[in-house]
């Protein structure tokens, strides 16, 4: 596990990219770089495609060794999207500076947002998740 500071001033601003710095690509290197967490490889193509990128966070098997949290904790997976169970777009919460989102997407690149400012600003439903096991 790297330290957090120098892994968010490496990867702050850096640009988006459909194939290679995606927002499951961030994800899953911050899990594993900052909590030591291994999340599956995401396959290119569901970043074109809204419905099975929904399809295949609800329903990939990797997400039963997950499970829902109430409140955000540091570390958390966060799922995010317009509808409980068919999240598009993922992060990974810091608690830290008041609770920060850590995201990419594509007008951004690679930012820290406020929970309650980007499920506003997208009107967006936020889904933390937990390991099961710690």
């Amino acid at each position: 596990m790297s330290d957090r500071a120098a892994f968010l001033r490496r990867w702050r601003g850096a640009a988006y990219d459909k194939v290679e710095r995606n927002c499951w690509w961030l994800a899953a290197l911050a899990q594993a770089e900052l909590f030591g967490r291994t999340l599956p490889a995401a396959d290119p193509a569901l970043v074109a495609d809204v419905r099975a990128r929904a399809e295949a966070m609800a329903t990939h098997p990797a997400r039963a060794e997950w499970r829902e949290t109430p409140a955000p904790v540091d570390g958390a997976l966060v799922l995010m999207g317009k509808v409980a169970g068919a999240e598009t777009h993922c992060g990974v919460y810091l608690a830290q500076d008041g609770g920060l989102i850590l995201h990419t997407d594509e007008r951004h690149g690679v930012v820290l947002d406020p929970p309650l400012e980007l499920a506003a600003a997208r009107r967006w439903r936020l889904t933390y998740l937990i390991p099961k096991v710690q």
